[in-house]
């Protein structure tokens, strides 16, 4: 069987499946993927900081499983459950989308520490429980895009973190090119799967993919004709990028955004640009977890996805102004499907009259493609446990 009851453990994966685990700690992103030939892909370690910079306050952050450990050991953790029939479980490739707390984890007011120095914390903690071969960013090897990060603190324990597995030679680092289908491959099988499987590299850094062969295009201005106040900001410039396997399409583009406040030029939305090269996708990670600024008009026209995912940890995520357009069926006709990680007391709140249509209000959701790519079905996974318990299933859905 390739799918799980309800109240019984979420099935192993079989080979040729494609699974995606959108994991729930309760602070911040981490999608774990088992791609068909068994090769693994981790999108984001997300840790924030534990005192709210506004206040200086504690978050009340419901972490999942529970407070007793980082949200990094958790993940690493969780993989590791879900790899469990692999003899040396590894992340064959790591991505870091961008460089915020939410997606890479953060240093400040933490003390557990790695032999070499650094803190552990996100993708540094994940990488303490699981080795990590290969580990994608948009910054390596120099950081200094579009500004140095030289005085920043996640930037530097990261980099402390990956000298030291460098100088080991225990991880490779790279940096995230846009427009290439061939920096992320299958590592186990990759002839059976090369005619069906694709991970296309489709932007970074404002870098562009045309839809074209590999090329790109600069959607930002050349950083010379342009003051520091107006550089490009650090959701603006995170990795997105598109899995393929047979008529399956699935899409994350990080905290790029497309909704401009008053007075942002119109080289700010990222969205849209994208919107104009990827077709209708499957099941899409909703941009920076469903804020204000995310999800325009035109990105959701475009993709049409059947099933979204929404990677929430914080009361704004997600903002009512998004969910109105994405169950706008002027904005694009059909059923869809939305899946929220974690919705917080006050957020039920503000949306009371959009939770009859969720499918999930928390819990990890995991994607599962069967062989070939045709279908796909979604489990709710209890996020209280470790047991991979599955709480709801959904479908199955028709792969366009």
């Amino acid at each position: 069987m390739s799918w799980g009851q309800i109240g019984q453990p979420l099935a192993d994966r079989q080979p040729g499946q494609l699974d995606i685990h959108h994991i729930n700690t309760g602070a911040g992103n981490a999608t774990f993927a088992v791609l068909p030939d068994g090769t693994t892909l981790l999108i984001d370690a997300g840790s924030v900081n534990p005192l709210d910079w506004r206040t200086n306050q504690p978050r009340n952050l419901p972490i999942k499983p529970n407070t007793s450990r980082l949200a990094g050991e958790w993940i690493a953790r969780y993989v590791r459950n879900v790899l469990r029939f692999q003899k040396q479980p590894a992340i064959d490739y790591a991505i870091v989308t961008h460089f915020h707390d939410d997606h890479m984890g953060t240093p400040l007011n933490l003390t557990k520490r790695g032999a070499q120095g650094y803190v552990l914390t996100g993708i540094t903690e994940v990488a303490e429980h699981i080795p990590i071969r290969t580990i994608l960013d948009r910054g390596w090897p120099d950081y200094r895009y579009p500004r140095s990060f030289d005085s920043d603190s996640m930037v530097i324990n990261y980099r402390q973190f990956l000298d030291d597995k460098i100088q080991k030679k225990e991880l490779v680092a790279e940096r995230f090119r846009a427009g290439r289908n061939d920096q992320i491959t299958l590592k186990k099988q990759p002839d059976v799967y090369k005619s069906t499987f694709e991970i296309r590299n489709v932007a970074v850094n404002g870098e562009i993919w045309t839809g074209s062969d590999s090329s790109t295009r600069a959607l930002f201005p050349d950083l010379a004709t342009l003051t520091a106040a107006q550089y490009p900001n650090e959701n603006m410039c995170s990795i997105a990028l598109r899995i393929r396997y047979g008529n399956f399409d699935y899409f994350s583009g990080g905290d790029i955004y497309g909704v401009l406040q008053f007075g942002e030029p119109a080289w700010h939305d990222v969205e849209t640009p994208l919107a104009q090269v990827l077709g209708p996708v499957d099941v899409q990670l909703l941009n920076h977890h469903g804020y204000k600024d995310s999800e325009n008009g035109s990105l959701l026209s475009r993709l049409r996805p059947r099933v979204l995912v929404v990677p929430a940890w914080a009361s704004s995520h997600a903002d009512r102004s998004v969910l109105e357009r994405i169950y706008s069926n002027e904005v694009y006709p059909g059923e869809r499907d939305v899946f929220v990680t974690n919705l917080l007391d006050e957020t039920k709140a503000l949306i009371s009259d959009y939770l009859p249509q969720f499918k999930s209000a928390s819990g990890h959701v995991v994607v599962r493609v069967e062989i070939g790519g045709k279908t796909y079905r979604v489990f709710v996974v209890d996020d209280n446990t470790e047991t991979l318990t599955v709480k709801s299933v959904h479908g199955p859905y028709q792969a366009n």
